[in-house]
């Protein structure tokens, strides 16, 4: 089979960077049937494997960076909580998160403060609400297992675990890298096909349908982690309804503490799944886990 990248001349100079190849990537199954490069002892160009790599690791540090920049006011907060001062420290740890705009800035030894100062105040709502943001942002057992044990002493709901929400959870936490990823492939197979109609080279029309069916799933999944979020009940009792009013009929009355999934949203409202069917709760009566 012909290869698309004709190699170099021995001898000749090399026109606008290195254009050896990489015979391993030529035979990738994804980038054969998205781009229809040949596979052979050519294979794909040197230099778009590294500009393509290096984009991907400088936005990959960058975001790096961006994590792990910590609040650099916390530290009478921390005096504070050594100490024994805990509704003190409460309050600063509390001024801090409303400071921030981006939650996932925030360090999860914070949260776990709050939730310690809350199971000490006998807070159980609010102590469910921070370990919910920490479970969520780094699924781990024991985590859990405070969570089904709270839940449990006060009877409360929403807290059995299952295989998807723990591999959803898993997938949020990593979703920036992974679409990321996807993306600059996306952007590396498009950049293929211009080239060949560049070339005035032919597209086969299932390349077309194959890249078409990558960039919708892409799609999906950039808005997939927006779609599935859970929140806690604030409220001592708060009212479920069939509609977002508050003239609707009152469907189910559920405690403070409760965990409940959002579906969607409507103004004031939030569309939740409880009991197998569609319900709306306010905003105000629940803490969203960001």
């Amino acid at each position: 089979m012909t290869a698309i990248y004709p190699p170099r001349p021995v001898g000749a100079p090399r026109q606008g960077g290195d254009y050896r190849f990489i015979p391993a990537l030529a035979g990738c199954p994804l980038l054969r049937c998205l781009t229809g490069v040949a596979v052979g002892r050519d294979g794909l160009p040197l230099r778009w494997v590294y500009q393509f790599i290096y984009l991907l690791c400088l936005f990959l540090f960058s975001i790096t960076l961006k994590t792990a920049a910590q609040p650099n006011n916390l530290q009478k907060a921390d005096s504070l909580f050594a100490v024994g001062q805990y509704e003190s420290a409460k309050k600063r740890y509390e001024n801090q998160l409303l400071q921030t705009a981006n939650n996932n800035l925030i360090p999860l030894s914070l949260y776990y403060k709050l939730a310690f100062i809350s199971e000490k105040q006998n807070d159980y709502a609010h102590t469910l609400y921070y370990l919910s943001i920490i479970y969520s942002r780094k699924p781990q057992q024991i985590v859990l297992n405070k969570l089904k044990e709270i839940a449990a002493t006060h009877q409360l709901e929403g807290y059995d675990s299952d295989d998807f929400s723990f591999v959803f959870l898993f997938f949020r936490r990593y979703s920036l890298y992974f679409t990321l990823f996807l993306f600059l492939v996306a952007i590396y197979v498009f950049g293929v096909l211009v080239y060949k109609r560049s070339q005035k080279q032919p597209i086969p029309n299932l390349h077309k349908w194959v890249v078409s069916a990558y960039l919708l799933s892409l799609l999906g999944l950039l808005n997939l982690p927006d779609s599935y979020r859970i929140a806690i009940v604030s409220q001592d009792r708060t009212h479920l309804r069939a509609a977002p009013s508050s003239a609707a009929p009152v469907e189910e009355a559920i405690a403070k503490g409760n965990k409940v999934t959002i579906i969607g949203e409507n103004d004031q409202w939030l569309r939740i799944w409880q009991n197998r069917k569609s319900l709306y709760v306010r905003k105000l009566d629940v803490w969203i886990v960001r």
